[in-house]
């Protein structure tokens, strides 16, 4: 019986740690999360998906028109057949746009899709990178916490042995009163940790939604794909999908001007109309129907206010969107060069407090709580050298976090192989 009550128990146990683990919320899961439910970037893909539309209707002819009229009719019998001018018309109608700016507006609505494409591929990094910053931000205050209890216990032990030796008469009271209020301290610290947990747990929820950033986050901190290397760095800004954004608007600010050229070609109206007659002629033969064709156009006398400044103005628009697309191109490489030094700075800080002074810091408490436990040491070297080994353990987990933002960023900056 109680070997069969264990095997009831481990086997609660085992799916009870199976959900637990099924329910952690991963990074990658989190990015899938967010890339899913962004309204943003689901408005970005339908403009894609409409200029893409908007693009095959530019480059068909207007619809052409019908047009049924009456007329000539006597007012006095209004018979068709009375006088020989009465008829009824039925005509057709077509516009054809001047020179080739169907074809030019089409190619200008292909490059708006390519434009709103890469602000897509932009709102993906950039969703990707928000969730990476508030995940790893909240994964900070969780372990923070775990640090702080740590020190919580150590701490609490350290106030029993000051109330024990105080009370055989070995320590002072003040050693005992500054004891609790490091304790205190702690708990107040605690009590802030949690609120920063709250709001990191906000952040992440405004992207993912509140019942998935409810959810227990993955233990360990992420890892992130390898960058690339210095000298593929110049050519990957320009691959950034908000220079590409850039890039198709100077293409089209070039049709602009193409399109204003057009103004100088006329546009052509061809129409036919049929008008049909009763009645006879005074020779006896029925009156034949009326057949009519013309043909109208444009005729661009007066250019020099028109036409002209049109071709101008277009041409100062292309050279502001290429001016535009050389300074966006020097901000990012700008944030680059800061990211990329904040970065190797984080990396080098990490490895001199993994290597040195974390390990330091430790043998300093250990050293002096054997010091005060023997009597050859003061309390408040001790009290000094517990808080300064939780100061730098909070140090270097901040290290890692923000050594990872910075990566994010890169990314951002850089992209990464999907």
């Amino acid at each position: 019986m109680h070997t069969i009550t264990q095997r009831i128990l481990l086997s609660l146990w085992l799916i009870t740690s199976s959900m637990s683990t099924y329910a952690a919320l991963s990074l990658q899961l989190a990015e899938q999360l967010a890339l899913e439910q962004d309204p943003v970037l689901k408005a970005s893909q339908a403009q894609s998906e409409a200029y893409r539309e908007q693009a095959t209707a530019e480059d068909t002819l207007p619809d052409p028109k019908m047009k049924i009229g009456f007329m000539n009719f006597p007012t006095d019998t209004f018979e068709r057949d009375q006088e020989p001018m009465t008829q009824i018309q039925v005509g057709f109608e077509q516009m054809i746009p001047r020179g080739d700016m169907q074809k030019i507006k089409s190619r200008r609505a292909s490059k708006s899709s390519e434009a709103a494409q890469a602000m897509t591929e932009n709102r993906r990094r950039m969703v990707i990178m928000q969730v990476r910053n508030a995940y790893l931000e909240l994964l900070y205050w969780l372990n923070a916490e775990k640090v702080v209890l740590r020190s919580q216990k150590l701490f609490n032990r350290l106030v029993d042995i000051t109330q024990s030796q105080y009370a055989s008469g070995q320590q002072r009271q003040q050693d005992v009163i500054r004891a609790e209020l490091e304790l205190d301290m702690l708990a107040d610290r605690m009590d802030e940790i949690r609120t920063k947990q709250d709001a990191a747990r906000a952040s992440l929820a405004k992207l993912i939604g509140y019942e998935q950033a409810a959810q227990p986050l993955l233990e360990t901190l992420p890892s992130f794909a390898d960058l690339s290397s210095a000298s593929q760095h110049a050519e990957q800004l320009r691959q950034h999908p908000v220079i590409h954004n850039l890039d198709a608007m100077v293409a089209n600010s070039q049709y602009g001007i193409e399109l204003a050229r057009q103004e100088y070609k006329p546009n052509w109206m061809i129409g036919v109309t049929y008008g049909f007659r009763d009645g006879f002629n005074p020779d006896g033969s029925e009156r034949p129907d009326f057949l009519s064709a013309m043909v109208t156009f444009d005729v661009p006398l007066f250019t020099g206010n028109r036409q002209d400044k049109k071709v101008a103005a277009s041409r100062l628009r292309h050279q502001a969107s290429m001016e535009t697309r050389e300074d966006k191109l020097r901000e990012l490489q700008q944030q680059l060069s800061e990211t990329l030094s904040s970065w190797q700075r984080l990396n080098d800080r990490l490895q001199r407090y993994n290597e040195a002074i974390v390990p330091q810091s430790r043998e300093n408490a250990r050293a002096a709580l054997f010091a005060y436990q023997n009597r050859r040491g003061e309390f408040t070297a001790l009290m000094r050298a517990r808080i300064t080994e939780l100061e730098t353990d909070l140090k270097q987990l901040r290290l890692r976090v923000d050594y990872l933002k910075a990566h994010a960023r890169l990314l951002y900056l850089l992209g990464e192989k999907q």
